[in-house]
């Protein structure tokens, strides 16, 4: 009963330290996962992103290098010296599990001390390289699996420590055992009866009862055991120090998950935020493109506003001259003067309303105002290229939920499509719909244009796809819009005709977007 008991502890302890070991191994698996994702997505930074992991105090890491297939140092964030041993090392067979490469413990030397370590590599993409391959290395100090197998010590003669397949040691033992120096004799028949333990004489030649668990696939064997002596002797307290050493056990196993788990989110939020921001460049860029096109009739729009302010400033100024002079029709004039100039000051605001460069949270957006304020700045452009606006906007529309600044760059997108499809002039409608059964406001941008030949129907939302001339297009305004609505939890649809298909040819841009109910 007692032997039962000690059993089934060390047993325990045995197969909770070996899940511990397993995670460290995969926190190490998914660092070097992450600094080869980096390498791929952003070579700028790189050598900054991988300092940072090395010199993390969470990480247990000597160093990370990469090397050429023929064996060129490219980058390491140690000396730069790399030693003999690993050279040896990198040459060997190795393990691999999930997808890297990991070589057996070996001893390295760093500040005339003796560190264990445990090599992990793995290939890099070729895009830096015309002729050789990259691949990458970390050297991870195998020094931090005997601080946490020590740390589960149990009573006074109780250990637990880590050897491979022919019992030597991997991690130092609390009573002296040297790391890849000392070697014990593994019982290569376990009694039977499937016990929990066994009886057996360990490193230093003392009766113990022993407990195994293996960490697979790694070759490795995770060693409890403890003196018969003392398990004879503390028998009545044993229940209570095992439920405080789970709990010890427990305790460090998930604040080691916490700060790995923790790095790794960290690190892919940096990498998530840097591609949200690259998103909106080119949303801004596409953006101030249709900008660009729409505010080119603005200057007839505002030119007369401002001649008109000024010349009657003039003749206000002319008539004070007088004496005496008439003060009712000055004031007049002044008056004119200042409906000109907010006239004018409202063109400037509507134009700042589409273009300022924001990146908002999802909110309450209204259809109608947003089309009534883009119009605004349109409708001279439209006159100007012998294009009639009609409108139909359905009243008491319900708001929808979306970004503003994308909402307003899909909307001008599609407007200045319309307009530059319509080169000898035509009609541009824009209308909005609520559909109550599906909460969806509908926004229709409509040509009576050229249209879209069915070749390129299936293709229009595909990056870089373009139907204008060479260097009038980046062929991304489409495909960015279709982006941003399905984001925004809707979807934007097409149906065109050309004068082949049809006698009235055109293009309706449907925009459909989630209320904010």
């Amino acid at each position: 009963m007692i032997e039962e008991k000690a059993a089934s502890y060390l047993a325990n302890q045995a197969k909770r330290n070996a899940e511990a070991i397993k995670l460290f191994m995969i926190g190490r698996v998914n660092d070097i996962r992450l600094i080869s994702s980096i390498w791929n997505i952003s070579k700028i930074n790189f050598n900054d992103h991988i300092a940072q992991i090395a010199n993390d105090q969470h990480r247990p890491y000597v160093d990370f290098f990469i090397m050429t297939q023929s064996g060129q140092l490219v980058l390491s964030t140690g000396e730069g010296k790399i030693d003999s041993k690993i050279l040896e090392m990198s040459a060997c067979d190795t393990l691999s599990w999930q997808g890297i490469n990991m070589s057996k413990l070996f001893n390295i030397t760093k500040n005339d001390n003796y560190i264990p370590v445990l090599m992990l590599s793995k290939p890099l993409s070729s895009g830096r390289a015309t002729k050789d391959r990259y691949f990458l290395y970390c050297l991870v100090d195998f020094t931090a699996i005997s601080v946490l197998l020590r740390d589960n010590n149990m009573e006074a003669t109780g250990e637990v420590y880590l050897v491979n397949n022919e019992g030597l040691f991997l991690s130092a033992s609390r009573f002296g055992a040297k790391t890849l120096e000392t070697k014990i004799s593994l019982k290569k028949q376990l009694p039977e009866g499937n016990l929990a333990a066994y009886q057996a004489i360990d490193y230093r030649g003392k009766s113990v009862l022993q407990a195994r668990q293996h960490v697979d696939p790694f070759g490795w064997i995770v060693m409890a055991d403890q003196d018969m002596v003392e398990i004879l002797d503390s028998i009545k307290t044993l229940e209570k120090k095992a439920f405080f050493y789970a709990l010890i056990t427990g305790g460090l196993v998930l604040v080691l998950a916490f700060f790995i788990s923790t790095s790794i989110a960290n690190m892919v939020k940096e990498k998530y935020q840097r591609e949200k921001q690259m998103e909106f460049q080119a949303i801004q860029k596409e953006k101030l493109a249709a900008m660009g096109l729409l505010t080119s009739g603005l200057a007839h729009e505002l030119n007369t506003p401002l001649a008109n302010a000024l010349l009657y400033t003039q003749i206000a100024l002319e008539e004070m001259e007088e004496q005496p002079f008439d003060k009712e029709s000055i004031s007049q004039h002044l008056l004119t003067v200042i409906d000109e100039i907010k006239h004018g000051s409202s063109v400037i605001k509507n134009l700042l309303y589409f273009s300022r460069h924001t990146q908002s949270d999802l909110q309450t957006v209204n259809c109608n105002n947003l089309l009534t304020k883009l119009m605004e700045i349109t409708i001279p452009h439209c006159d100007a290229k012998n294009i009639h606006v009609e409108m139909t906007l359905m009243p008491d529309i319900p708001d929808v939920l979306a970004d503003p600044s994308t909402l307003q760059s899909i909307v001008t997108n599609l407007v200045a499509n319309a307009i530059e499809s319509m080169p000898d002039g035509g009609i541009l409608t824009l209308s909005t719909r609520y559909i109550p059964v599906l909460k969806l406001v509908k926004i229709e941008v409509t040509d009576s244009g050229i249209g879209i030949c069915r070749e390129d129907m299936s293709n229009i939302f595909n990056p870089f796809y373009s139907t204008k001339k060479p260097g009038e297009g980046t062929g991304l305004g489409l495909f960015i819009s279709y982006e941003m609505a399905r984001k925004l939890g809707g979807d934007l649809k097409v149906v065109s005709s050309t004068r082949d298909d049809a006698s009235k040819p055109g293009t309706n841009f449907t925009l459909e977007l989630p209320t904010g109910d």
